[in-house]
């Protein structure tokens, strides 16, 4: 009973003042920061730049709350699409865990220019399904802040992709007689590829699916793996549907080698 007044009150709270405003006073008074850094702290468009910090308190359900934390960054607006703001929510962590975040660029590559970010612990209402959920949110505290800077390829600068194979393989295990409306995961493997610049840990991997064959869509991957990854596991997909799949390696500077090599998803377990 307590807990649906609590609810409640929040939410005419949110009507009568303004949710903004309400996270901005919830925000207002932060706790001593904690130390956040990211590396590196200076890179080109095509750079992956990493997040770290220590979780100050431990984040999932709490008393009817969902609680996360928040990764987001913004520079200066630039031509050609390239992104000049980014946010990632934290998957749960415990307190006093080291967190890390990597914040991508995209297929287009970050505008040029100096980026401010924070990391905020933030809390909204946790509803079971179907049931009236108020729609809030609280920071609870700025947990740190942090900058980079994206510079552009210096002339004679790194404008070769790396040389990259492409993908070996793309399989699944159903491990039996297939039920309808049943799911798995794709396994994706490859060899590392190779770059004249960006050592192999800092190479990522588009992931590219279709369909049909030869349908990719490469100007928007499907999935981007981590830096350094030689392989790849999918969210789960119908087992009943037929999926191709493509892999390219994409370097810091953000060129990407041209591959078509292409894979089926096969399940040798049937």
């Amino acid at each position: 009973m307590g807990r649906t007044f609590v609810g409640f009150w929040a939410l005419a709270m949110c009507v009568l003042v303004g949710c903004g405003v309400m996270a901005a006073q919830a925000g207002a008074e932060e706790a001593a920061h904690h130390r956040v850094t990211v590396r590196p702290s200076q890179g080109y468009p095509g750079t992956w730049f990493g997040v770290r910090f220590r979780a100050p308190d431990s984040t999932g359900n709490v008393n009817g709350m969902r609680r996360y934390y928040v990764v987001a960054a913004s520079g200066p607006a630039g031509s050609g699409g390239c992104a000049s703001q980014v946010t990632a929510y934290v998957p749960d962590a415990q307190a006093g865990s080291r967190v890390r975040v990597r914040l991508a660029p995209g297929r287009t590559g970050w505008c040029l220019g100096d980026f401010h970010g924070t990391v905020t612990e933030q809390e909204q209402p946790s509803c079971a399904f179907r049931q009236v959920c108020p729609d809030y949110v609280v920071v609870i505290r700025t947990v740190g802040r942090f900058s980079f800077l994206v510079a552009a390829q210096p002339p004679g600068g790194d404008v070769t992709p790396p040389v990259f194979a492409g993908l070996e393989s793309a399989t699944t295990c159903t491990g039996g007689a297939v039920r309808p409306g049943e799911t798995a995961p794709y396994h994706l493997i490859w060899k590392p590829a190779h770059d004249d610049v960006t050592p192999s840990s800092q190479i990522v991997y588009d992931i590219f699916m279709s369909n049909s064959p030869g349908a990719e869509n490469f100007s928007r991957p499907t999935w981007t793996s981590p830096p350094g990854a030689s392989s790849f596991t999918t969210p789960k997909l119908s087992v009943t549907d037929t999926f191709y799949f493509v892999v390219r390696a994409r370097d810091q500077a953000g060129n990407e080698d041209p591959n078509r090599v292409e894979r089926r998803g096969v399940d040798p377990c049937v």
